[in-house]
């Protein structure tokens, strides 16, 4: 077992290990991390060996050392832990153990149960006694002290009660995490995408489950490289942060390695295939959600946080309560009965809880963060085309000019349209198949400009499908008969046009209408006192005629993908908390800049790999999910606490006035924490 430190700053460090970091290997080395005060957190990239250590200042030495302290038997060992048997739920669980614990309190004999408890209560000790050599009073502390108190009283009953219940807590917390990062998996494994391949000298398009080795296949600007291979055609710029945690692409040209789970931000390449499995994207995903909640920005990770700090005041409370009673009963209370375990084990299953539930509905939360900002966010931004209206524009009609049949028209614009994923592209492509219009490769090298449209040539002859802009801008004749039908148009519909051999060919009326929720959505967003913009590429006033019964507070169009990326800046700058929706490659940068971005499942791979939130629904009902979920989240994390506080202050106050025992006590705050832990399962409506 080794580590190679691939690099290092003042105050992050890159590691390689020459093992798997599995979940189950992710887990123990935050937990052994946690016992080093100078690192901060720990991150994981998606190659399953490299990991990012983020510490404080001066804290370089505690990392030497934490690599050092990991056990090559531990690591063993998590690798051969099973994964979570389908049938296991939270009552399940409680269930077997609640038998397995009647079992061992009547079948054993008492100096055998004595002999277990003693060697289960060394590595409960053991920890306590690490954490103070560290310097550290912590949750694991005050537990180790009152088992070894319990031991050294010969209250052995009562220090496997304590050890029953912390143990029982582990086993349902760790049960949330696999859980809900396994179904996650299970959603995404069945969202199985479309790729193009190169075989026998033709494009074909086929799903990504029957890619096999060596094939080809061809990825253009904008999408998802789904497989790891080695680029044999083209060159482009790859964006592997997913990977590396670098924001900038990379360039890439023949004979460089690729992987999946990464972006093309620009250019086409050809792949061939080296491993056939898609599904890298979805431990990205899962380290994202790990990654977030340990944030210290999160609501989560404060409250944690809190939980230990609360540790120091419960040894004060049993040494102030012993100087002034002298009674060893009155002081165990302050040890037996905490504040910060119920906090501790409570908080991270509600939140896993919550995105549990979200993942049922389809909606993907990457960060529990984004659940503690979207009740603090007033303003929604919009994108048009695919997030307010439908997925899926239609080609409504098509102009030809110069004797162009729709048949030829069609057969051009849908060879160059395919290599491209947005909604307008995809209406062209569809609408040739649905005529059973064959469309092979005809072009050279193309060229993508975003939100102006496509450049390439067919037999030497340059062929433009844009809008008009930079249909003109490439020098593209247009008649005053073609204008006339462009005014004719251009109010009714979204309008593409064809140049060819420097004539217009062709105009497309592309029609789009809203969704049918859309106007119940906005409604229910504005109730509740949301700011409602919409930001659009579209004309106004085919923008307007779409938009014209929406409660939208600002409508702005002809916005550009800088454009919008600079008025969600203003947005935030001004104090606002904004959350933006779009779908498109245009909408990638503006996205990023949002307090919460919002991408709808449909919507083109840059987009969603940048959003905090994935709509795989492609519904913006599940907004209103998503709004629902957050305040239930937030009115359970509150009720958690008030409970911890209320019912844990009163066993104390019961112990210090000699009204109930000690061993009462233990088990009655265990109990509690039990109970809180376990509600937090079931986020209900009415939490």
């Amino acid at each position: 077992m080794t580590f190679n430190i691939l690099h290092s700053s003042s105050k992050r460090v890159r590691v390689r290990a020459s093992f798997r970091c599995t979940l189950y290997v992710q887990e123990y080395l935050i937990k052994l991390a946690a016992g080093f005060h100078k690192i901060r957190h720990i991150h994981f990239y998606n190659d399953m060996f490299s990991f990012a250590i983020i510490f404080d200042k001066e804290g370089s030495q505690q990392v030497g050392d934490f690599l050092k302290a990991v056990d090559k038997d531990v690591i063993r060992e998590k690798y051969l832990l099973p994964p979570i048997k389908p049938y296991d739920t939270p009552y399940s669980i409680v269930s077997n153990a609640l038998i397995k614990r009647l079992l061992f309190n009547v079948l054993v004999p008492s100096p055998i149960k004595v002999l277990i408890t003693a060697y289960r209560s060394l590595e409960y000790i053991k920890d306590a006694f690490c954490s103070l050599i560290r310097g550290q009073l912590s949750m694991e502390t005050l537990d180790g002290s009152a088992i070894a108190i319990s031991m050294c009283t010969k209250q052995f009953d009562m220090a496997s009660s304590i050890m029953f219940i912390l143990g029982l807590g582990e086993q349902l917390s760790l049960w949330t995490q696999k859980k809900s990062f396994e179904d996650l998996e299970k959603s995404l494994e069945s969202k199985n995408k479309e790729v193009w391949v190169l075989r026998d000298g033709e494009r074909t398009q086929i799903n990504c489950s029957n890619i096999e080795l060596n094939d080809i296949v061809i990825v253009s600007e904008g999408n998802e490289i789904l497989f790891d291979g080695k680029i044999t055609q083209g060159r482009g710029s790859v964006n592997e942060s997913s990977i590396t945690g670098e924001a900038f692409p990379i360039d890439k040209k023949v004979g460089d390695l690729v992987y999946s789970n990464t972006i093309l931000e620009s250019g086409e390449i050809y792949i061939s295939v080296s491993n056939v499995k898609a599904n890298a994207r979805i431990y990205q995903l899962i380290d994202l959600m790990k990654k977030a909640d340990l944030l210290n920005d999160t609501k989560q990770y404060k409250f944690i946080l809190a939980a230990d700090k609360l540790v120091k005041y419960n040894f004060l409370g049993a040494a102030l309560t012993y100087l002034f009673t002298f009674s060893f009963s009155k002081a165990i209370s302050f040890l037996l009965v905490d504040y910060s375990c119920a906090l501790k084990l409570s908080t991270p299953v509600a939140y896993l809880s919550a995105i549990q539930k979200l993942i049922d509905k389809e909606i993907v939360v990457k960060s529990s963060s984004s659940l503690d900002i979207y009740n603090n966010i007033d303003t929604f931004i919009f994108d048009k085309t695919g997030t307010i209206t439908k997925s899926h524009p239609e080609i409504h009609k098509i102009i030809t000019f110069y004797d162009y049949s729709q048949e030829e028209v069609l057969r051009i614009a849908a060879c160059l349209e395919e290599h491209i994923y947005h909604p307008i592209a995809s209406a062209v492509v569809n609408k040739a198949k649905e005529k059973g219009i064959d469309h092979p490769e005809m072009h050279s090298k193309l060229y993508h400009i975003a939100s102006k449209g496509i450049i390439s040539n067919i037999s030497g002859d340059k062929v433009v499908i844009s809008n008009l802009m930079l249909l003109e801008e490439e020098g593209i004749s247009i008649s005053e008969e073609q204008r006339q039908a462009i005014n004719k148009y251009t109010d009714n519909y979204n309008l593409l046009y064809l140049g060819y051999k420097d004539k217009l060919i062709a105009i497309f009326c592309v029609d789009i209408s809203l969704r049918d929720e859309t106007l119940k959505v906005l409604n229910t967003l504005k109730q509740s006192g949301k700011e409602l913009i919409l930001l659009t590429g579209d004309t106004r006033q085919r923008t307007l005629n779409t938009v014209e019964n929406l409660p939208f507070d600002e409508v702005l169009t002809e916005m550009t993908p800088s454009t919008k990326y600079e008025y969600v800046l203003a947005k935030k700058q001004s104090g606002k908390k904004v959350l933006m929706v779009g779908d498109g490659l245009n909408d990638s940068a503006a996205l990023s800049a949002a307090d919460i971005s919002v991408s709808m499942g449909e919507g083109a791979d840059l987009s969603k790999q940048v959003s905090d939130i994935l709509l795989l629904s492609d519904s913006l009902t599940s907004l209103l999910e998503l709004n629902n979920m957050a305040q239930k989240l937030n009115r359970k994390v509150n009720a958690n606490v008030t409970t911890a506080i209320t019912v844990n202050t009163s066993l104390i106050c019961m112990g210090l006035f000699d009204l109930m025992p000690a061993k009462i006590l233990s088990i009655l705050h265990n109990l509690t924490t039990f109970s809180i832990v376990l509600t937090s399962f079931n986020i209900r409506e009415s939490s």
